[in-house]
């Protein structure tokens, strides 16, 4: 049984090329709006459950947004905002700013729908009040200083992207210039310059990655959206900065995050950690904490960690999360 049509297979392929050859944002590209609808139910669903997974690592750490009001900039279908919503709903005021003049649209009725009391706005101005949300925007800046602006005005920003290589490191350049204005929530484990900067890391970047729902994996018709579009449902790489302006840090010092993924041999794995110190690799050994081991190989969203070192290996690891 055939689960999508061959004309929204090859819009499907139409829209893939656009974001892999990074053409797609060069005007009001969206033509209709079965098109924004077709494009929300497969790619924009999978942006939704990289922005799920960035929740939830504040989350853990009991970050709540204080903000009342949220700006869902360059929103395409407005995924990255209702998935927001959906983890705080105390939100009251939503606004929406993009290129194209449909896909606001598009995002405020569906916003309007599933939230009848919000209050959608038009203005896409920022203050001290408003979480500032961007998704998947990095690779369409001409400059930086684009969008610099904003977040430097907003009190809180969410910022996901794709988990290149190309968008981790544009990604670093905001944290960098704005580190001193902010506090790192997530998944910076410190406040301290990046240690991917060191030029022995040049060819690492700060990526994670995000579990999709189980019932993906039993869904025909995303089973059959993988296969026609040569997409691993399995693989969700992204990167991603949670930013506040309060002082104190939700981590204690000596915290660390691990980056990618680990890398198993025969009883042992390594490890990729950054932490205030910088970002080095370590070894853990199977048989110095088999938990931990499993934990770190199996499980798909890590959490930050505090090692315990043996003869400079990982001896052990104390879960951070919110007590």
């Amino acid at each position: 049984m055939k689960h999508w049509t061959a004309q929204e297979l090859a819009s499907l392929r139409e829209l893939r090329s656009r974001f892999l050859e990074r053409s797609a944002g060069a005007a009001d590209y969206w033509r209709t709006d079965d098109e924004l609808a077709l494009y929300d139910r497969t790619f924009a669903a999978r942006i939704g459950w990289k922005c799920d997974a960035a929740i939830r690592a504040a989350f853990a750490l009991g970050w709540r947004p204080r903000s009342k009001r949220v700006l869902d900039w360059g929103c395409g279908t407005g995924v990255a905002s209702r998935r927001l919503l959906n983890a705080w709903p105390h939100f009251e005021k939503l606004a929406f700013h993009d290129r194209s003049a449909r896909a606001m649209r598009f995002a405020a009725d569906r916003a309007r729908h599933d939230w009848p009391a919000l209050e959608v706005e038009a203005s896409p101005l920022v203050d001290r009040g408003t979480l500032l949300v961007l998704s998947h925007v990095i690779s369409e800046l001409e400059a930086l200083d684009d969008v610099l602006h904003l977040v430097r005005a907003a009190g809180e920003v969410l910022w996901i992207e794709a988990g290149t290589h190309a968008d981790s490191r544009r990604l670093i350049e905001v944290r960098e210039a704005v580190r001193g204005e902010f506090r790192m929530i997530a998944p910076c484990p410190h406040a301290t310059r990046c240690g991917l900067l060191a030029p022995e890391n040049a060819r690492h970047w700060c990526h994670h990655f995000a579990a999709p729902p189980t019932e993906v994996f039993q869904d025909a018709a995303w089973a059959e959206f993988g296969r026609e579009l040569g997409i691993d449902l399995r693989s969700l790489p992204f990167s991603y900065l949670v930013m506040d302006r309060e002082p104190s840090s939700l981590l204690p010092p000596g915290t660390s995050r691990i980056l990618g993924i680990p890398r198993e041999s025969k009883g042992y794995c390594r490890v990729l950690s950054c932490q205030e110190e910088g970002v080095a690799e370590f070894m853990l050994q199977k048989r110095d904490d088999p938990l931990l081991f499993r934990t770190v190989l199996r499980a798909p969203e890590l959490p930050p960690f505090r090692w315990t070192f043996r003869s400079g290996r990982i001896a052990g690891g104390e879960q951070q999360t919110e007590k």
